[in-house]
């Protein structure tokens, strides 16, 4: 709330400068440090950890941390030279701007270890920032109110830290509380200088809008320092909303074995659910009568459970936001003086409601539906979710299994089936094992065994099968060798490393002579339609070459892909188009799928799908570190599975991503599960229908010109 003394001293103050120095210092701290965190690899939770985490020496991306510290803060000095107020708030002011530049430019050497340094200057900052307003002489009763609630909200950081949820999301929102302050008082000084927002009802409109964000923040944060609680009959879980942007329109549950996350289409705040297993469960386990059947929660317990959360996210979301708005009128009131008029009241009442109601109401648009986007397992349970057997060797098993364990894997399964996307179209008909850039790295025996056990009815390769374009190279990796063992089609477009020249078709020549290759442009003059299941298939070669300039590659690509559209024109798009480059997809309109490789991360970008590197790069990416000791490291693997319904349509995209192959120590990283609704656009054709029974074949395409 203003300071009541602002504008004594209008002629020694830059009201506007103060105005445009804080809200600087919130923009920046709010988005650096967002940006910060999102930055960081898997492992660094930031609604957990603290924002000066990433201050250590070695994180990554260091310097977006310490840039938003020092930028803040100079900022904060900014604005309270500027203040009109006594000098010796000003004084303190800037000594808490000084203290965050500081805190920026600290040396730290771990995230593990905090320096006595780095804690005393953390102190005075926060300290600083929430006392400026009663410094000096002639502290009014509004004034110390306000430095009264600001220190009250600075002790609660310690009582975050001694507890185990959500440290980093309260030390975020307290940072950007007590920027917000000081922008608060240098907005209320230009105010008193004499600008005005428009009309009495404009001002009110405003002041209800920013009421009721700051409504909406408290409604969260409640839910953070006072979590929900569910109970099931073997499992207690904590329930908050997420702060985090990062988190929007996701259901996050971590657990020490991986996390699983739920995404949905929208932009409700996130949930964060915290499960612990209850006593009870030892008993259970020790008797030798409990299952993972029996452990795994029914159907309608989790609906139960889900409507519990609910009512009590809801309850404290409320209370949250009623107490944030009440404090604020009440300062406003103490600040002047005098009791709210019905002007204020109003405002109050309507900030309110839109806090209530924005929040209730991106919750049921995003939530309503209960099938998400995508769902994703990490760590173990990325592995417990990609292979099903894991679950018969744990319940065999169960006497050796901690309790911990046997239970977490038991809910996350029921959860995955609970928020699993559902497939469009009835159950798949075809599955296509989506790889790309192999890069001459012969890792064909993993493959056949993915074909196996994820009952796989052919593999799409996106090229780059070899480094250098020759021939020789393949043979010598026995890549060839170990396509013609896989047992299924193997359908091949030309990357830009398969070939030496424009007009090299060597190895095309060499994959034509494995019975099972199906190559989609076997040649300058011809396409081909592989149609299996009745999905059609079709793509073009990458007419980029091992050892060209490699310079204007979208430009480069935009004839290949003009000659293939001239040859299918008056024919009816097929349903799964391929080529290397994405630049060679981008822009293809009419089909259900684009796939394309080259870019060595899995991608997605509505229907158009970029596979990752399934080799890791192949053996010339993985490369020896300079510390001693240090074994091969490679890029991050990954492969796609695509589900086609009898509808023609996809009706799931998961996707995997492995590491540890060539370094001898391979473990699933993550799986991610996406809606196939979400990727092919298309109409059903109620005409179409795909089988698993039908009988594969090729059509032969002229290319036009």
């Amino acid at each position: 709330m203003p300071p009541t003394d602002l504008g004594r001293r209008p002629a020694d103050g830059m009201p506007r400068t103060a105005a445009v120095a804080s809200l600087a210092a919130v923009l920046t701290y709010a988005v650096g440090s967002g940006i910060a965190s999102a930055l960081q690899p898997t492992g660094y939770a930031a609604d957990q950890q603290s924002v000066t985490d990433l201050l250590a020496a070695g994180v990554p991306f260091r310097w977006v941390a310490v840039g938003t510290f020092v930028l803040s803060g100079l900022m904060v000095v900014l604005a309270a030279i500027a203040l009109p107020v006594a000098r010796s708030r000003r004084g303190v002011l800037a000594v808490g701007g000084a203290a965050v530049t500081v805190l920026g430019l600290l040396p730290r050497d771990s995230m593990a270890v905090v320096e006595a340094p780095l804690l005393g200057c953390a102190l005075v900052a926060l300290l600083s920032l929430a006392c400026w307003p009663v410094a000096g002489r002639r502290a009014r009763e509004g004034d110390r109110i306000r430095a009264g609630v600001l220190l009250a909200l600075v002790a609660g950081l310690g009582l975050a830290a001694v507890g185990d949820l959500g440290y980093g999301a309260y030390e975020r929102v307290l940072a950007v509380a007590l920027l917000g302050h000081v922008a608060l008082a240098a907005l209320h000084a230009w105010w008193v200088a004499g600008h005005r927002l428009g009309s009495r009802p404009v001002r009110m409109a405003v002041a209800a809008v920013v009421l009721g964000a700051a409504g909406m923040v408290g409604g969260i944060v409640t839910t953070v320092v006072m979590p929900a609680h569910v109970s099931m009959q073997y499992v207690d879980i904590r329930l908050a909303l997420s702060p985090s942007p990062s988190d929007l329109g996701r259901v996050v549950v971590p657990t020490v074995l991986g996390d699983l996350e739920a995404g949905f289409a929208g932009i409700a705040p996130g949930v964060r659910a915290f499960p612990q297993v209850k006593a009870d469960v030892v008993t259970s386990i020790g008797s030798g009568d409990a299952s993972l059947e029996t452990l795994r929660p029914t159907p309608a317990e989790l609906d139960r459970a889900i409507r519990d959360a609910a009512i009590g996210l809801g309850f404290r979301v409320g209370v949250g936001a009623l107490v944030v708005i009440g404090l604020a009128i009440a300062l406003r009131a103490a600040s002047y003086s005098r009791r709210p008029r019905l002007g204020t009241a109003l405002v109050a009442v309507t900030a309110l409601v839109l806090a209530l109601g924005t929040i209730a109401g991106t919750v049921a648009q995003t939530y309503r539906s209960g099938t998400p986007r995508e769902f994703k397992a990490s760590g173990l349970l990325g592995t417990i979710q990609q292979n099903s057997r894991v679950f018969d060797d744990v319940a065999v098993r169960s006497e050796q299994v901690a309790p911990y364990l046997r239970n977490v894997v038991a809910l996350s399964e029921a959860l995955r089936e609970r928020y699993e996307p559902q497939p469009i179209g009835g159950e798949s008909v075809l599955r296509l094992l989506l790889v790309s850039d192999i890069h001459a790295g012969n890792q064909y025996p993993l493959l056949q065994n993915l074909i196996e056990t994820e009952q796989i009815d052919a593999v799409i390769d996106c090229g780059d099968l070899v480094n250098f374009g020759t021939v020789t190279e393949g043979e010598f990796a026995g890549v060839f060798e170990g396509i013609g063992s896989l047992g299924v089609p193997y359908v091949f477009v030309r990357g830009n490393h398969d070939a030496t020249s424009a007009a090299d078709d060597a190895v095309l020549r060499r994959l034509d002579r494995i019975p099972n290759v199906v190559l989609l442009q076997p040649d300058s003059t011809r396409y081909e339609e592989f149609t299996i299941a009745g999905v059609r298939i079709a793509g073009f070669n990458d007419p980029r070459w091992f050892g060209d300039d490699g310079h204007g590659s979208a430009d480069k690509q935009a004839p290949a892909r003009a000659r293939w559209l001239a040859s299918f024109a008056g024919r009816e798009m097929p349903d799964v188009v391929v080529s290397h480059e994405p630049w060679a997809v981008q822009g293809i309109t009419g089909a259900g799928v684009l796939l394309n490789g080259h870019m060595h991360t899995a991608f997605r970008e509505g229907n158009r799908v970029q596979a990752g590197t399934f080799t890791g790069g192949g053996p010339f990416s993985h490369y020896i570190t300079g510390e001693a000791g240090e074994e091969l490291r490679g890029q991050p693997s990954a492969f796609d599975v695509l589900d086609f319904g009898s509808a023609c349509r996809v009706t799931a995209l998961t996707r995997y991503r492995f590491s540890g192959v060539v370094e001898g120590r391979p473990a699933f990283d993550d799986v991610v599960l996406v809606n196939g609704a979400s990727i092919d656009p298309r109409e059903a054709d109620p005409a179409r229908v795909c089988s698993a029974d039908l009988s594969a074949n090729i059509s032969a395409v002229p290319a036009a010109g």
